[in-house]
């Protein structure tokens, strides 16, 4: 059964983009879609933040153990916490100047399969908030090594926004929020 504060939200939103993708090595089917500007999503449905790090005239591009380049480092929100911090934790080692983040929107996951047996989330949605920021400094400096604590991630380069359109030329998802940066 869905969330019914998030029936209201989708009923008011219009996706900019949506598509469909396979996660847990293409057990589930899941439909995507990218809604800019801000909700009132329940907080229990956000599972994660995603934020689009621009780095200078760069943005952190990240590659999965998939192959896949995508701009969208983040994590998983922890209990209690805001989105801003979820945010400012993203996964590439990048400090996120805090005053910069601004959300550009956010992700709705709708599962087309059903969830498997020990989903820890009762209803058949998620969400994830986008947030943009600025950064600055790496730890450990800009070519520092760093490691994907949950080891989906395996990497990350800073692109021009040129490249990053390139780099995801198939996703219409991501693309989505890409003129947003250039803004």
């Amino acid at each position: 059964m869905r969330h019914p504060a998030l029936l209201a939200v989708l009923a008011a939103s219009a996706p900019s983009a949506v598509a469909e993708t396979a996660w847990a090595d293409d057990v589930l089917l899941l439909r995507v879609s990218a809604c800019l500007g801000g909700a009132d999503i329940p907080g229990e449905l956000v599972t994660s933040v995603r934020c689009l790090v621009q780095v200078g005239s760069k943005v952190v591009v990240c590659t999965n153990r998939d192959g896949i380049s995508h701009p969208w480092p983040g994590g998983r929100r922890r209990a209690g916490e805001t989105f801003s911090a979820t945010g400012i934790r993203e996964e590439t080692g990048w400090l996120l100047d805090n005053s910069s983040l601004r959300q550009m929107g956010w992700l709705h996951f709708e599962h087309l399969t059903p969830p498997p047996r020990d989903h820890p989330f009762p209803h058949p949605d998620f969400c994830q908030v986008v947030l943009a920021g600025w950064a600055r400094e790496r730890d450990g400096g800009p070519e520092a090594n760093w490691t994907d604590t949950d080891g989906y991630e395996v990497g990350s380069q800073l692109m021009s926004i040129n490249e990053v359109w390139a780099a995801v030329s198939g996703d219409p998802v991501s693309r989505a929020y890409l003129p947003l940066l250039t803004a």
